[in-house]
């Protein structure tokens, strides 16, 4: 295959892959703006709860500059400092948003943080959740922060780590199966030893990852 050839074929996957990701990035500010849309009508509507599910959704459906995001957020905090009786669950409403669109980063961890807090206030100062904690307020407080503190899901580091240790690892065994067979059939010594070392070396980092996750 020649050099032009090559090129050429980079291009067209790339172009693939372009597209891909633009048709999902269509479909994700669609369904955030719907989903939006849904939760202003039903405040309008004097359905609180409903517009409180909604624009958790809209929240949900990611993506980095989409402005539906920003506008969700803000609605339920506005409705968590407007709306007594829901506040509880808009801020856990936040919370949930911001917690579910992680990945080696927080989107909205200011948000995230302050969700943390008021949830811990509002959780303290509930009747029925009174005993957790101690008959102090400051320590009810304390003791509901500490359990929204703790994070079950694996750290981001670690993901990475082994998402990256997968790579490597498919990677080492494409260049053992195209570059280390040689035309006679035999295995070249210098390319087999790279691709496998490259092997190791990625299933090492990928039980690092899990085992640190």
């Amino acid at each position: 295959m020649t050099a032009r050839a090559t090129l050429k074929r980079a291009l067209a996957i790339a172009a693939i892959v372009l597209a891909g990701l633009g048709a999902l990035a269509v479909r994700v500010v669609v369904e955030g703006r719907a989903a939006l849309a849904e939760g202003d009508a039903a405040l309008a509507g004097q359905r609180p709860a409903d517009a409180i599910a909604a624009w958790e959704a809209a929240a949900r459906w990611y993506l980095p500059g989409a402005s539906h995001v920003d506008e969700a957020y803000a609605r339920l905090i506005r409705l968590a400092g407007e709306d007594r009786r829901h506040a509880l669950a808009a801020w856990r409403a936040v919370r949930g948003a911001a917690r579910a669109t992680r990945s080696l980063w927080t989107p909205h961890a200011d948000d995230l943080a302050a969700a943390d807090a008021a949830i811990a206030r509002l959780s303290a100062d509930d009747p029925e959740a009174a005993r957790a904690g101690g008959p102090d307020h400051a320590a009810r407080v304390a003791w509901h922060a500490g359990e929204l503190a703790r994070d079950p899901r694996p750290r981001p580091a670690a993901v990475a780590l082994a998402c990256l240790g997968i790579a490597a690892w498919l990677a080492g065994v494409a260049l053992l199966v195209r570059r280390g067979i040689a035309a006679s059939g035999r295995l070249a010594r210098r390319p087999a030893r790279a691709a496998a070392a490259l092997t190791l070396a990625g299933l090492a980092a990928w039980l690092l990852g899990l085992y640190t996750a």
